[in-house]
């Protein structure tokens, strides 16, 4: 049995991802032998073969320090998405299953170790590596930051008054806690969680709370006994 194409795609993606042998075999259907081949072939450096490692880690450590000191030891400094086509090269990519789309095979402490030691090759240089915030632009850094500031402080003042509204009309809340959630909801890059996620479950416990406690069309509590309503002409029966 040959592998088919889609066969040959997804035991490479799947290699990409560390998974085993054993994993692929019972993912692919595909033998043992068959996936070597398959790795051979993706090792092979010819740019026709059809399934050349283009994610792998193509760079040394000792390069990609060496890179990434030049570029933060400009005078404008480095921002991380300048960095990437290093890191890329690197680290290499793997596929992020829940995405559906590839990202750098790199952990945050990984990035972090990388970042000292480019640092520290910078000093030993007698230079300084600077590393800039994405949202900082080259003109007029000061002035920008000043500003972000004022806005800042602008945004959190205005948070806070939504958050004691909110307080007036539920006193049982923590107004400190809606701020956070405030945040979270309006701005998607505050948390990893996408909002969608977030709002569809605080709307899905915030029914189930509200069945429980039997608000939801006068239903009784639940866990509650049924409550019973008097009725003067059934009392008057019952006499």
């Amino acid at each position: 049995m040959t592998a088919t194409d889609n066969q040959r795609q997804q035991v490479i993606q799947l290699l990409q991802t560390k998974a085993s042998e054993r994993a692929i075999v019972e993912q692919t259907g595909l033998s043992r032998r068959q996936i070597r081949k398959i790795k051979q072939e993706a090792q092979k450096t010819d740019d026709d073969s059809p399934v050349a490692f283009d994610h792998q880690s193509t760079m040394t450590r000792a390069d990609a320090i060496t890179e990434l000191v030049k570029l933060s030891t400009r005078a404008g400094g480095v921002r991380r998405s300048e960095m990437w086509p290093i890191l890329r090269e690197f680290y290499g990519l793997r596929l992020d299953s829940e995405r559906g789309s590839w990202v750098l095979n790199m952990t945050d402490n990984q990035y972090q170790y990388l970042k000292n030691q480019f640092k520290e090759a910078a000093a030993s240089q007698g230079k300084e590596a600077l590393i800039i915030p994405e949202w900082l632009p080259r003109q007029a850094p000061v002035a920008a930051n000043d500003m972000l500031a004022i806005l800042a402080g602008q945004l959190h003042d205005r948070a806070e008054e939504y958050a004691a509204y909110f307080a007036q009309l539920f006193p049982e809340t923590s107004w400190k806690k809606v701020i956070g959630e405030l945040i979270y909801v309006a701005f998607p890059q505050a948390s990893k969680e996408p909002v969608e996620v977030r709002c569809k479950r605080n709307a899905n416990v915030a029914e189930q709370l509200q069945w429980r406690l039997g608000h939801l069309a006068q239903r009784p509590a639940a866990n509650d006994a049924p409550a019973f309503k008097p009725d003067a002409e059934l009392d008057r029966l019952c006499i």
